[in-house]
């Protein structure tokens, strides 16, 4: 069985998932992935729908036709890996690939973060460009060595995902004060 791995980054459309969905939608016509495992939680408090189940309807959309799994607890590239990896832990046939697919300001990150999470499959990491701020692409470096603690401390692991919640929160109420 071969599996994707599909990484979201947010609820909104103006911060070009619908590209993002066509990359990915295209890179699955050429290839045999059996199954997508769609990750992103609820990281924005007044949404009704997770960044796993806004990628959900936008691959539908595109007429992805794979069987999908739904991991909407994650806030952090790391949670997206460390949770996908307990879905895959309960599949029922053996795992012969995994293709991860991630945006390119992550793409470094999502590397580093899948030779220690998978170490154990064969993974390929496949990255799409998408409009991101200049300050996503600066803070990967450090966000890249943090993360990668965490994926060996489960302990940081842990203060990482409930830190990363928090920052959501503080963001969500600026945002609101501000009308947007």
């Amino acid at each position: 069985m071969n599996i994707g791995i599909v990484c979201g980054y947010g609820v909104s459309l103006e911060n070009d998932l619908e590209r993002y969905a066509d990359s990915i939608s295209e890179f699955l016509g050429s290839e045999k992935i059996d199954s997508l495992i769609l990750c992103g939680g609820y990281t924005v408090e007044q949404s009704d729908c997770s960044e796993a189940g806004l990628m959900q309807q936008l691959l539908r959309q595109r007429g992805v036709s794979q069987q999908f799994f739904l991991e909407q607890e994650s806030v952090t590239s790391l949670h997206n890996l460390l949770f996908a990896r307990k879905i895959l832990e309960n599949y029922n046939e053996p795992i012969q690939s995994i293709c991860i697919f991630c945006d390119s300001a992550r793409n470094f990150k999502i590397y580093c973060l899948s030779k220690i999470v998978f170490n154990d499959y064969v993974v390929k990491v496949v990255s799409f460009g998408r409009k991101e701020f200049m300050l996503i692409y600066l803070i990967q470096l450090p966000s890249t060595l943090i993360q990668s603690l965490g994926a060996i401390f489960p302990g940081l692991s842990n203060t990482l995902f409930v830190s990363r919640n928090n920052w959501n929160r503080i963001v969500d109420r600026i945002l609101k004060r501000s009308g947007r």
